[in-house]
Order: C-alpha cells, then sequence, then structure tokens
C-alpha cells in the first residue's frame, strides 16, 4: 500500500510537470489552448507615463478585454478589444493546437488574429501566429513568432517575437520575465514629396518583470480558475525616441 501511494504521487507530479501552458501571459501568446468547453473572460488596463507619447500624450490609459471559447478539443477562438502604440479597436483570434507536451515533448499552436489596430494605428492588420512552449519542472519558456500585413489594400508588413520565462512556485503561482518586441519591415507606403520625415524608431518595445496568481479554483457550479496577473516594466512606443514606464493588469475566470 505504502509503494502504491508513492507511485500515485510521482504520477500525480509527472503530469503536473507536463500540463499544457494553455493561459496568457500580459504579453506573450499561449502555445496551448484551454479545456474543451472552456469560456474564459479577460478584462485588463494598461497605463504608460511618458514625456514624449504617441501623439504628444503625456500619459495614457487602455482597457482590453476577450471573450475566448473553445468549441473542440485543442480549437479556441476569441473576439475582444485590442490595444496597440495608443490606439485600440475590435480583434478576433482562433488557435489550433498542434502539439502537447505530454505527447510530443512540447506544446506548439498556430492561430490568425484579424484586428482594426495594427501596427499603424489607423490601419487594420491581419496577423499569423506560431506559439511554443514547454515546461522543464519548475521552469516554464515560452517564445510567439508573428508575421503581420496591414489590410485595405496597403503594403505594410511587420514581424514581432513575444517571449515569457519564469518560475512556477506552484501550479496557482509564476514569476518571471515578459517581453514583446515588434519591428516594420516593410512600409506602407511612401511619403509624399516634402512631408516632414518621420521621427522615432520603427520598432516597439514592451518589457518587464510579471507575475500570474490563480486566486481561486472553483467559485461555484459554473465559475472557477479567478486569475490575475500584474507587470511593471518599460516601453518604447513607435515613432517616439523616449522610454517610459508602463504597468499592465489583468484578471480572467473560467466557465
Amino acid at each position: 500500500m505504502r509503494f502504491l501511494a508513492v507511485f500515485l504521487v510521482l504520477v500525480g507530479a509527472a503530469q503536473a510537470r507536463a500540463a499544457g501552458i494553455d493561459r496568457d501571459s500580459l504579453l506573450s501568446e499561449a502555445p496551448a489552448v484551454p479545456d474543451k468547453g472552456t469560456v474564459r473572460v479577460t478584462g485588463g488596463a494598461t497605463g504608460t507615463s511618458s514625456d514624449q507619447g504617441v501623439n504628444n500624450t503625456q500619459g495614457q490609459a487602455n482597457i482590453t478585454g476577450t471573450i475566448a471559447w473553445t468549441p473542440v478539443q485543442n480549437l479556441s477562438g476569441d473576439v475582444g478589444m485590442y490595444w496597440q502604440v495608443g490606439a485600440n479597436g475590435p480583434s478576433a483570434r482562433v488557435r489550433y493546437q498542434v502539439l502537447n507536451q505530454a505527447s510530443h515533448g512540447v506544446d506548439l499552436s498556430g492561430g490568425v488574429r484579424f484586428k482594426t489596430v495594427g501596427f499603424h494605428p489607423d490601419h487594420g492588420e491581419a496577423e499569423f501566429l506560431v506559439a511554443a512552449g514547454r515546461r522543464f519542472g519548475q521552469f516554464e519558456l515560452v517564445a510567439n513568432g508573428v508575421f503581420g500585413v496591414e489590410t485595405g489594400g496597403e503594403q505594410g508588413k511587420d514581424v514581432e517575437g513575444r517571449a515569457f520565462a519564469g518560475w512556477r512556485f506552484s501550479e496557482l503561482l509564476r514569476a518571471g520575465l515578459d517581453g514583446r518586441l515588434q519591428a516594420e519591415i516593410e512600409d506602407e507606403g511612401t511619403p509624399a514629396p516634402g512631408a516632414a520625415p518621420k521621427i522615432g524608431r520603427d520598432y516597439d518595445l514592451t518589457a518587464g518583470p510579471a507575475v500570474s496568481w490563480i486566486v481561486a479554483r472553483d467559485l461555484g457550479r459554473m465559475a472557477k480558475n479567478l486569475q490575475v496577473q500584474a507587470l511593471v516594466g518599460v516601453a518604447q512606443p513607435k515613432r517616439t525616441t523616449s522610454t517610459s514606464a508602463v504597468g499592465v493588469l489583468a484578471a480572467s475566470i473560467d466557465f
């Protein structure tokens, strides 16, 4: 009996270590999708402070939110409000998980997002995403690659890299470094003759330490997994030469 008890504990620990990374961090996207039937509602706020903000704004605060649903195993979609480079608008995303760590040694998914706010705030964009991740015991690593194409007949293109590296103190609490870097690779057009030259950088960077805590596992018959996340770091917005402080706070709940 003692041997059986030890064996069950070890099996449970192995399953926990191999659990899929199915929760987006504040800047990076998860390489796995939630279990079939999960509905996840997320709301968040981002605040920046700078003496040279986008469109000469001294400070900015933005609210975002999404509703995600996994109708079938490995396939998840969501709709919501997306914020980027000083503007926000609606977005829709679909992801499909191709590999999982338990069977293949790594979580891997691909997806596409359509949004009205792209790298250039006045143009929409279609993004193509590949997300990979793995847990090594308590250590967790996630990497994203994104390729974006402007919509509406424009020619702008950009690439984006996101990464999260963190430590799981328990199944409920993790902390680490989260970051996102986006760079333009093809401009949307040639400036008109006599137009003022563009000022500032052609990339957008946000990075900093982040913490994630599942406050409650069971909130009743329907609701479960109340999670809060926070990040305090630095931002270098596109079309500026400034470096500003940034804070991000979000909460999500599963049904």
